[in-house]
């Protein structure tokens, strides 16, 4: 159902907060200029055909009500009662399952639940209708972590989490070696119901539950994480660079010998004055910054890398960040949604390399406020990598204290130092915007964990204060909210975040 307004509409619809209206209230809602009012009523009755949406006697638009069965997935309470959420969106929302009515199900699994009318009075903010589950129609999961114990001559796997609640007994333990006290991984033969506990056969044994390196395999294996990069994967990465370095070596050669610009496809700010700020054991640099003056206002850059150029549609290297979705951060580790070749090589906005980014460029007046914004596929060079202390010390004044942060020889230029306090006078006045429209300044301080050689925390200790963090937050947020602004302007769907 891809289109400009169906899924925009839906999610209006789904909130509790909604009460029906017509179409030309829903437009306002959304914010539909009069020019898209036809599209728009069209995509409408296109949902009341599919009926994804009813209409009533007054015109006004709504989901559809709940049918007599729905299918979604479950999520369990430990007291014992669940909630369905829905496939198909429906008025009355998530569908209410009583205690002893859920099968075996365990949360994350798909169900087909059965709908009945509440019996009795219906408290206000009650929804009518409760459910019972009837069949398990996908298990959420198959695989489960725990800890073996041996109790009361009976062995036992108390799970991980709280997807399963209550141990389950397992069957010979001693077929994988396993030892009481033992992190495991774990099959169910039978899933728990009501008072009665599953049974369980371990496939796998990790080591002693509470040691570091056990309780974060333990984690991998609960959440399916994925391990190394198949070598297609690989190969795909090692073609990528080998090309993408060729490349800019052979165009910049072509500019030396005065055959024309080095990357005519893109706008080329390699002579402008950008720079990285980064924390000081980085490895990848994704993001930087460039900041103008321009009359009593300024023009501020965000350049992030453009790893979308190095990844073809359909690739291996596409299907895999697909699986991935992100990269996933554990105590001394990190599973990386790219490789570390593609992550921390062409796509790391390095220090005196050229790079490829997509860029956002916001005009603000001389208080903070956006005047404007462009967007440009463009090719840059940073002048210099900057710790967060090293960039604060030079708006402080320290040069010294600057240099001891310092992870690169580029000097501290005159240009450099005006810049970063140039960053420093706008962030400042960004946030004073930002405070007057109610924004939420939250001084929670971020902390670091020391670890021993064994994994162990041994310290936590504040991280720095310094006001650079700050900086760096406040221009990503204004250029998330930019390209938000061009995406809404083009009924583009995506994924928002309210940012306190």
């Amino acid at each position: 159902m891809p289109s400009r307004y169906k899924l925009r509409l839906l999610s209006h619809l789904r909130h509790d907060s909604y009460t029906p209206r017509d179409i030309a209230a829903l437009a306002e809602d959304l914010g539909i200029d009069e020019e898209d009012m036809p599209a728009f009523k069209r995509e409408v009755y296109e949902l009341l055909e599919d009926e994804a949406i009813v209409m009533d006697g007054q015109l006004r638009i709504d989901l559809p009500p709940i049918e007599e069965e729905v299918i979604g997935r479950i999520r369990l309470n430990p007291r014992g009662f669940a909630f369905v959420i829905p496939e198909d969106a429906n008025a009355q929302g998530d569908l209410f399952i009583p205690a002893g009515s859920t099968l075996d199900a365990v949360t994350g699994d798909t169900v087909r639940a059965a709908v009945y009318h509440r019996r009795g009075r219906v408290q206000p903010g009650h929804s009518p209708f409760i459910g019972e589950v009837v069949e398990i129609i996908r298990r959420g999961r198959d695989h489960f972590t725990g800890t073996l114990v041996h109790r009361a001559g009976v062995w036992l796997i108390e799970p991980d989490g709280n997807i399963l609640h209550g141990s389950v007994t397992v069957r010979d333990p001693s077929a994988k070696n396993a030892r009481d006290g033992d992190k495991v991984v774990f099959e169910l033969l039978t899933f728990p119901e009501g008072r009665m506990s599953g049974e369980a056969v371990i496939t796998e044994v990790l080591g002693e539950a509470g040691e570091p390196d056990v309780e974060t395999a333990a984690v991998i294996r609960a959440y399916g994480l994925p391990g190394e990069f198949p070598e297609e994967v690989l190969e795909q990465t090692r073609e990528v660079t080998r090309e993408f370095e060729s490349y800019i070596q052979e165009r910049l050669e072509r500019e030396k010998r005065g055959e024309g610009p080095a990357f005519p496809e893109r706008e080329d700010l390699r002579d402008s004055f950008i720079c990285t700020i980064d924390p000081p054991d980085a490895k990848d640099f994704d993001d930087a910054i460039s900041l103008e003056k321009k009359g009593d206002g300024y023009v501020l850059g965000v350049h992030i890398a453009d790893v979308a150029n190095f990844i073809p549609p359909g690739s291996p290297l596409d299907e895999e960040a697909k699986l991935r979705g992100n990269s996933v951060y554990l105590p001394r580790l990190v599973i990386p949604m790219l490789p570390e070749l593609l992550s921390n090589g062409i796509c790391s906005l390095q220090e005196a390399v050229p790079r490829f980014t997509k860029s956002v460029f916001i005009t603000f007046d001389r208080d903070g406020y956006v005047q404007g914004a462009r967007y440009s596929n463009a090719v840059i060079q940073s002048v210099k990598r900057m710790t967060y202390l090293e960039a604060q010390a030079l708006i402080d004044g320290k040069p010294d204290e600057a240099r001891k942060h310092a992870r690169t020889d580029a000097p501290h230029t005159p240009r450099l130092i005006e810049t970063v306090r140039m960053m420093n006078e706008l962030a400042r006045r960004i946030r004073k915007r930002r405070e007057k429209k109610g924004m939420i300044s939250l001084e929670l301080p971020d902390v670091e964990l020391i670890f021993d050689d064994q994994g162990r925390v041994v310290d936590v200790v504040p991280e720095d204060n310094a006001f650079t963090h700050t900086i760096i937050e406040m221009f990503m947020v204004e250029a998330n909210e930019a390209v938000a602004r061009l995406f809404d302007s083009l009924n583009i769907p995506i994924i928002r975040r309210l940012h306190p």
